[in-house]
């Protein structure tokens, strides 16, 4: 029985829209193994992504509710199921695995569990999560200081817009790079860079993997992160967004599916391009070396952006010694107004991937 319930587990992880598939190894089955016990792998089964109380998830399982409630603390202590407090109660819904449960072990994770997710990402969740819909998860935001006055910006392209509009921020820990130093790879960028707004950061919080920011000090780690090389993603929506990461080419479980998995279109790109004005480029190489996606290169002495790689950070932009660098606003053809929200963006990668939305 307790190999059948963590088969069923994945078989429930991989219905939903971001995936969670089978691999020959059975690796998928371990990671679960390692994160749930029967008791736990049995409630999750339970579980939908609609917030539910104790009471009402006891009378679906045969429960208790005051045993049923204690398990589903237990399981939010752990990362394994998400926990909101609606009407002066608690609700709990289940997450995906990739966005969700495994950005909520980064007070957990051990070597072990990093080589495990090593292995997954290469043989088969990376490009579950990152590829097979039209639509993305993840958008890259760029800052506002590298575009014009004169261009049109929406409130969703700015990194500041929303962080000004989020009524709660925490900040935390990246796990991507947290990860890879673990396994004696990656880079030395910040770690403390991971933002969450509302509810997220209220939960985040509650369970001690967060700290509350205030909005001026989340756009000083933004600022920084900018200055390290990071590149602002967030979820793909015109609003209520859930979180915004900092990400490198090197760690990054989104970037790396460009760099690693070779997957082009792992995340939606800005609406913006990078430029470079070859009579003001000296060829000082800062723009190629700050590019995470390698779309820069240096030819008969001159910066060239290659614009099909270039996903519009704006990183080449900012530290540009003689402004040779600019954002170029793309053709109205090919901007893409984003789903509203988080149930609209799943909703429709769902569709496009022939998954559920339960």
């Amino acid at each position: 029985m307790s190999e059948n319930v963590y088969v069923k587990l994945q078989e429930k992880f991989d219905s939903s829209p971001m995936g969670f598939p089978k691999t020959e190894s059975g690796i998928e089955l371990k990671i679960l193994r390692s994160l749930y016990n029967e008791e736990e792998a049995e409630m999750a089964l339970n579980l939908s992504i609609l917030p539910t109380n104790a009471q009402t998830i006891a009378e679906k399982t045969g429960g208790d509710p005051e045993g049923t409630g204690a398990i589903l603390e237990e399981m939010a202590h752990k990362g394994l199921v998400y926990r909101r407090k609606k009407d002066g109660e608690n609700r709990y819904s289940l997450l995906p695995y990739l966005p969700g449960i495994w950005e909520l072990q980064v007070k957990n994770i051990t070597p072990e569990f990093n080589e495990m997710m090593a292995e997954y990402y290469d043989s088969g969740l990376g490009r579950e999560v990152l590829s097979g819909s039209d639509t993305n998860y993840f958008k890259v935001v760029p800052n506002k200081k590298n575009i014009t006055a004169q261009m049109e910006i929406f409130n969703y392209e700015e990194v500041s817009n929303i962080v000004n509009e989020a009524d709660k921020i925490a900040v935390f820990d990246c796990i991507c790079r947290l990860e890879k130093k673990m396994l004696g790879a990656g880079c030395d960028r910040p770690l403390e860079v991971c933002m969450a707004f509302g509810n997220n950061a209220e939960y985040l919080m509650d369970e001690d993997i967060a700290r509350e920011v205030t909005k001026e000090e989340a756009i000083r780690i933004l600022d920084q992160a900018e200055e390290a090389g990071l590149v602002h993603s967030s979820t793909n929506t015109s609003s209520g967004h859930l979180f915004i990461c900092n990400c490198c080419g090197c760690c990054c479980t989104i970037l790396r599916g460009i760099t690693h998995l070779n997957l082009p279109t792992a995340i939606a790109k800005s609406n913006f391009y990078a430029q470079s004005d070859a009579d003001l480029c000296t060829a000082c190489g800062v723009c190629e070396e700050r590019c995470q996606v390698s779309a820069i290169s240096m030819d008969d002495d001159v910066a060239q952006v290659t614009v099909e790689k270039c996903i519009g950070c704006g990183l080449c932009v900012s530290t540009c010694p003689t402004e040779a660098m600019a954002m170029v606003r793309k053709p109205e053809a090919e901007i893409k107004e984003p789903p509203a929200r988080i149930v609209n963006l799943l909703a429709t990668i769902a569709e496009e991937k022939g998954k559920t939305l339960s």
